[in-house]
């Protein structure tokens, strides 16, 4: 598991790093407006998993169980491998013509306000969805690959992708031309070559395991009913659509409601936030597939402890960053973009999103949890009652109060959802014990670091010509609460466990 940590947070690190290096060199290529089009494309990303519908989550689980001298159980593996793999298809066939139906008919370009050329806005949303449609594909070969935890492999290819996708893209766009529909065009071609990587490894595996050649030899009937589907992916399909919804309408719905330059800003902040959540996938990647395998040999001691420490050392680490955006915003921005106006406007959204992915990153971890146990329809119920509120708030925040509104239903959603379903899972899950030794340790490094951190800003203030001293201090300081938390949480695990 050290290892895999090792592989996947060593490619995110990278990704992380290549994303605040190239953001500036974006916006003063593509300026703001350009930047708004990228936002809008995070967004669309996110609205159209929808196509996914849980089924490479599916894929992931039956590959951690997938048991090669069981005969009933590799058939099983195969024929949900396969049929996944159609539905996918298909939805892939109906995105590229809604795509070019929204490119025909010049829709998006009525909607967003902005000094763009019509033509321009809409070649670039047609080819955001071409992307994310295409990407697709290779969804089944992804779950199949976090299933085996061919973690290596698969941070090998995200270090490629990553490459092409930001320093690459940014050498084109100097060295060709500043136009945003160039940079899609690239990108295009980026995620062409991600799915080429991925359906040739995941073949690779299907014929050194054997596992087609020996479904067929067999003679097992490829046919699968929608019943059988829907008990396998039906509840995660649920919560990834609510999830989606919940997360990104109001975002996209925040793109027609204000000016592009200004949804360039939000979406600076956006990114700067969800940074935080993409050193999250790493820790997901891995969990995964290890909390069913715990879950599956009824070791619920073990089980129990592995959440424990997962959930100590998120806090450890994410309390940590989360602060720092929060307190440190305008800083911080000011430090990546180096312009003054852009730091002031955005830092007032970077903070509150942050906030609101922290708790969400938490939620996830009980989310795994309850899926490596199978038990996925109590929190599904949950689910729907909480986006069938938040839903229609966050859309009439995003019309009325523009950015605020989006940020501050943000936090408050997460923190009632918290609440209301995180608390009940994980006390089902740890003991007395345990769920108090968690909290107070939680409590007190989100204080204990909070607290240094309004400290360092009372006492250092960041001067132009200080930067390289200012950032110094900073990093000091988050290193030694970083050291100072994980100490925390250690002691945490060890009295929990007894």
């Amino acid at each position: 598991m050290r290892s895999s940590l090792v592989y996947l947070y060593g490619v995110q690190l990278y990704s992380v790093i290549i994303t605040i290096l190239a953001t500036p060199f974006l916006i003063e290529l593509l300026g703001t407006e350009g930047y708004g089009l990228i936002g809008l494309y995070f967004v669309i990303q996110m609205l159209l998993q929808v196509v996914d519908g849980g089924f490479s989550g599916s894929i992931t689980k039956l590959t951690a169980q997938l048991d090669l001298s069981d005969s009933n159980n590799v058939s099983t593996f195969y024929r949900s491998y396969r049929h996944f793999q159609g539905l996918l298809y298909k939805g892939v066939l109906v995105l590229l013509p809604a795509g070019g139906i929204l490119f025909f008919s010049g829709a998006a370009s009525l909607m967003i306000e902005s000094t763009l050329a019509a033509k321009t806005i809409d070649t670039s949303v047609w080819l955001m969805i071409g992307c994310v449609a295409i990407r697709f594909l290779s969804l089944p070969e992804r779950g199949l690959l976090q299933g085996l935890e061919r973690q290596k492999t698969l941070a090998l290819t995200s270090f490629t992708i990553v490459t092409l996708r930001y320093p690459v893209a940014v050498g084109m766009l100097v060295l060709f031309s500043h136009d945003v529909v160039y940079f899609f065009c690239f990108q295009l071609l980026v995620v062409l070559i991600e799915v080429g990587i991925l359906k040739y490894v995941g073949l690779k595996y299907l014929k050194n395991a054997e596992i087609s050649a020996g479904v067929k030899e067999l003679g097992f009937d490829n046919d699968v009913n929608a019943g059988w589907l829907v008990k396998q992916a039906g509840v995660l399909w649920s919560i990834s659509v609510l999830w989606v919804l919940v997360s990104q309408v109001d975002k996209l719905v925040l793109s027609f409601s204000v000016p592009l330059d200004a949804y360039g800003i939000f979406s600076l902040a956006l990114v700067g936030a969800n940074l935080m959540l993409t050193m999250f996938i790493p820790i997901n990647q891995v969990l995964m597939p290890r909390f069913v395998k715990l879950f599956n040999i009824s070791d619920s001691s073990s089980f129990a402890g592995m959440v424990l420490t997962a959930i100590q050392l998120y806090v450890c680490f994410f309390s940590v960053v989360a602060s720092s955006l929060y307190i440190f915003g305008e800083e911080l921005l000011f430090l990546w973009t180096r312009n003054t106006q852009l730091s002031v406007d955005a830092s007032s959204f970077l903070g509150y999103l942050a906030i609101g992915n922290f708790i969400h990153g938490i939620t996830n971890i009980a989310f795994i949890a309850t899926y490596a146990s199978g038990d996925l329809t109590a929190y599904a119920r949950r689910y729907r009652n909480h986006v069938a509120v938040v839903l229609p708030i966050s859309i009439y925040s995003a019309i009325t109060y523009k950015e605020y509104g989006v940020i501050s239903v943000w936090v408050l959603g997460a923190f009632s959802f918290f609440v209301y379903t995180t608390i009940p899972i994980l006390r089902s899950i740890f003991e007395s014990r345990a769920a108090l030794m968690s909290l107070v340790s939680a409590s007190l490094q989100i204080v204990v670091t909070a607290g240094a951190m309004y400290i360092f800003k009372l006492h250092f203030a960041l001067i132009a010509s200080q930067v390289l001293e200012y950032l110094t201090y900073l990093l000091c300081l988050i290193l030694c609460l970083v050291i100072m938390n994980y100490l925390i949480s250690y002691t945490c695990i060890r009295y929990a466990k007894g």
